[in-house]
């Protein structure tokens, strides 16, 4: 059940038991105005306080989670703004192939994390089967590709693995029953050489390894992300492709469009289409909200997504790391 569906569930309910209250106290009410016996009109009076103090309880628990449902509203629709050519490159992709490995890449704080979250929300199923997360900044990973293969071979459930070839081999039997999805982050701890190592001796034997065994048939893929924060990666010399044509092999990563800015088009356009989820004091004037959003966060997207949750009235700092995060 999806986070949306489950707070309008969970709301529902609550709604469902202060209705039952307010019933019950106006019963108690009425008990109470025509009681003779004081002692029972004082027990009758008692209750009616304890229901009352309870559905006091169960307003704050629905505003709080009304209060989420915005966020989550809001959340659902920024989801959509910005990234239209590098969801569009790869919903073709899944399309046609099970096989491929991606740049992810753009300047600090453009969003990088919200765009991966696109890219896999794509995937059919991918919330059964979460990703598989490297850390670059941990040193054994960023100066040894072996390392690689052990943590891979970990978090696959691999024991007393001896070699690459030994997990390459569970790696295949696990992509008869589920998606295999790696993301690497933190490139601004490697270098270039580094890069190359990690495409030719991690990502070249894996896909040696499970080619003949995944065809365009097949349900499941074999995907890694290459997630650039820094914008670094872009001015290496590797060899990426920038589109999938008849002559392209798995074992070349697909460059994704940069992330760039966002423009006032895409801004109003954006506002345009989200007009039902959005509060009417940000929607009025959509020209002008536009200005002051671009000029508060210079268009770079992740501060252009705080700004317009912050006209929401919602609160960022409260949502970010959750936002930001697999």
């Amino acid at each position: 059940m999806s986070s949306v569906r489950h707070l309008q569930q969970r709301l529902k309910e609550l709604q469902q038991q202060y209705d039952l209250l307010s019933e019950k106290i106006r019963r108690l009410r009425a008990d109470s105005a025509i009681q003779a016996s004081t002692s029972v009109a004082y027990q009758l009076e008692k209750e009616i306080d304890r229901s009352e103090a309870e559905r006091d309880r169960l307003h704050k628990q629905i505003q709080t989670i009304e209060r989420s449902l915005d966020n989550e509203r809001i959340h659902s629709e920024l989801f959509r703004l910005n990234y239209v050519q590098q969801v569009r490159l790869f919903r073709e992709f899944i399309e046609e192939k099970r096989i491929g490995a991606f740049l992810v890449h753009g300047s600090p704080e453009h969003g990088q994390i919200f765009l991966l979250k696109r890219l896999l929300q794509a995937i059919p199923d991918s919330t059964v089967t979460p990703p598989i997360q490297f850390y670059l900044s941990r040193r054994a990973l960023r100066t040894d590709i072996a390392a690689l293969w052990r943590e891979l071979g970990r978090q696959m459930g691999v024991q007393n693995f001896s070699s690459h070839e030994e997990i390459a081999k569970n790696a295949v039997a696990q992509l008869q029953t589920q998606h295999i999805i790696l993301v690497f982050h933190d490139f601004d701890c490697i270098d270039e050489d580094y890069l190359h190592e990690l495409i030719r001796d991690f990502w070249l034997p894996l896909v040696n390894s499970t080619q003949q065994t995944i065809h365009p048939t097949n349900e499941f893929f074999l995907l890694m992300f290459l997630v650039d924060h820094e914008g670094c990666v872009t001015n290496w010399n590797i060899q990426f492709a920038d589109q999938f044509d008849p002559v392209w092999e798995p074992c070349i990563p697909i460059r994704l469009p940069i992330i760039d800015r966002l423009s006032d088009r895409v801004l109003a356009n954006w506002m345009e289409n989200a007009i039902d989820a959005l509060p009417i004091k940000v929607t009025k004037k959509i020209d002008y909200t536009v200005q002051i959003v671009l000029e508060k966060s210079e268009g770079v997207p992740e501060r252009v997504f705080a700004e317009v949750f912050g006209l929401c009235g919602c609160n960022w700092q409260e949502e970010e790391v959750r936002w930001l995060e697999l």
